[in-house]
């Protein structure tokens, strides 16, 4: 696995298909809105009904308390 600091090429491009490479880790309920975690490199996704884009670790604890990431 790629180190935490280091994202892989299909994370650099963006959050895209194939979606397949993203495992569904927590959903916030209010949202509704999703963290997703690539898995290649672990680089965390926030996608909501709109859009989506990385997350910061401060963001995930804000918005999906208690999620095991």
């Amino acid at each position: 696995m790629i180190t935490s600091r280091e994202i892989c090429a299909q994370c650099t491009v963006g959050y895209h298909a194939p979606f397949d490479r993203f495992e569904q880790v927590a959903v916030h309920r209010n949202g509704p809105t999703f963290l997703y975690k690539c898995k290649t490199c672990g680089s965390l996704w926030h996608e909501t009904l709109r859009d989506a884009k990385r997350a910061t670790p401060e963001e995930v604890a804000a918005l999906y308390p208690g999620a095991s990431v």
